[in-house]
């Protein structure tokens, strides 16, 4: 077969040879016709299919800006901020950078979210994208442990334990740790335990009954108590 021989021919005919005289002709194949109609439809569907696929899901993950989370944090969202603040400790999404990361933290903390003063109060312990500050973070961690945060009240009562950003005081360690446990973490059971042959029984029986009457108040409720010191606030320390 030769290309003068035409696109038509090759597309719709057959060529055949007679024996006799090896003389070529053409003879329409019935079956050519449909093999092309059937191929250039599965090729106008898978066209169209990806066509379709790829504007609908461009549809889908379209988020109006005004919904992005650095949208509603720079509008002061607390959730979002704290959002904000993972994503820049982690890595999720975005460059890891803890400075930004303590940044939204610390907006998160000051706009009253629990878990924002957590982290914040975490951040200036280890200092990790801020001047690392003890007694600032003393004072974050105790906010959200007084409001029922069991892992900021394990947090404190390492803090009372080993006399960072406060005085050393044992009973007051227990009590935090007491709470923590009744929460269920784990590491403040074993560290109360640890603390129970340190203390008079005294110390023992005021730190659960003062436990018992914490653990029954609401959230933001809990007394202070004359060696809860308040420190001072770490606004110099954010960045």
């Amino acid at each position: 077969m030769h290309a003068h021989d035409g696109l038509r021919r090759m597309l719709l005919y057959t060529p055949l040879r007679c024996r006799d005289c090896r003389h070529r002709f053409w003879v329409l194949n019935p079956f050519k016709p449909i093999l092309l109609v059937s191929a250039v439809a599965a090729l106008v569907g898978v066209t169209a299919w990806f066509a379709l696929g790829v504007h609908g899901s461009s549809a889908t993950v379209s988020t109006p800006p005004s919904a992005l989370p650095h949208a509603r944090a720079a509008r002061g969202d607390a959730e979002a901020q704290l959002q904000m603040a993972m994503r820049y400790a982690t890595g999720d999404g975005v460059a890891q950078n803890d400075a930004e990361a303590a940044k939204w933290f610390a907006k998160a903390a000051k706009a009253g979210l629990a878990e924002g003063q957590y982290h914040y109060g975490l951040v200036l312990l280890e200092g990790r994208g801020v001047v690392q500050d003890y007694k600032a973070a003393f004072a974050w961690m105790e906010k959200p442990a007084r409001r029922g945060h069991p892992l900021a009240q394990y947090r404190l009562g390492e803090l009372y334990r080993y006399g960072i950003g406060t005085p050393i005081d044992k009973p007051r360690a227990y009590l935090w740790f007491n709470l923590a446990a009744a929460q269920g973490v784990e590491a403040a059971t074993k560290a109360r335990d640890s603390l129970v042959w340190q203390l008079k029984p005294e110390q023992l029986a005021a730190m659960q009954a003062e436990a018992h009457r914490m653990s029954r108040l609401p959230a933001n409720e809990a007394p202070a108590t004359h060696a809860d010191a308040p420190a001072p606030a770490p606004a110099s320390t954010s960045p």
